[in-house]
């Protein structure tokens, strides 16, 4: 994408995080400033406004960050889950039903399993046709 060269003047502290965050992401940190204007720019004035009123608070600015940081980490947490839901939807169907059946399928498909076995499963799950536990519930709770 084609892009156009700007400036930016920071303190050296935050010179120094973009620098360190560039070489432990093995970006430049012109990607990093990028992409952190990239966000800021999308802002709404007030959330401009907030940034600078609580900018010499730092306990205010910690939760904050804490904060935004949860609100990143959930909508990406969200996209991931509704990304995953028709793969998901197309193998099991509607026979996930309870936190239990997850569980126990999410336990059945990362245990260890024989050389040359995948774990995928493309078969419905359907406890109902065994009321024993499924095996990998029994393992774990021995």
């Amino acid at each position: 994408m084609p892009g156009k060269t700007i400036s930016a003047y920071t303190d050296e502290e935050t010179a120094r995080l973009v620098g360190e965050l560039a070489r432990a992401e093995r970006r430049t940190p012109s990607q990093i400033a990028a992409e952190a204007i990239a966000l800021y720019v999308r802002l709404p004035r007030e959330a401009h406004a907030s940034l600078r009123e609580i900018d010499d608070d730092t306990a205010h600015r910690t939760a904050m960050i804490r904060q935004v940081t949860r609100a990143i980490i959930r909508a990406a947490y969200d996209a991931s889950l509704e990304h995953i839901a028709p793969a998901v939807k197309e193998i099991y169907g509607d026979t996930l039903e309870s936190e239990e059946e997850i569980l126990a399928e999410a336990v059945r498909l990362t245990s260890s399993v024989p050389k040359g076995k995948g774990r995928r499963s493309t078969r419905a799950v359907h406890p109902e046709a065994d009321e024993a536990e499924p095996p990998a519930v029994r393992r774990r709770a021995s």
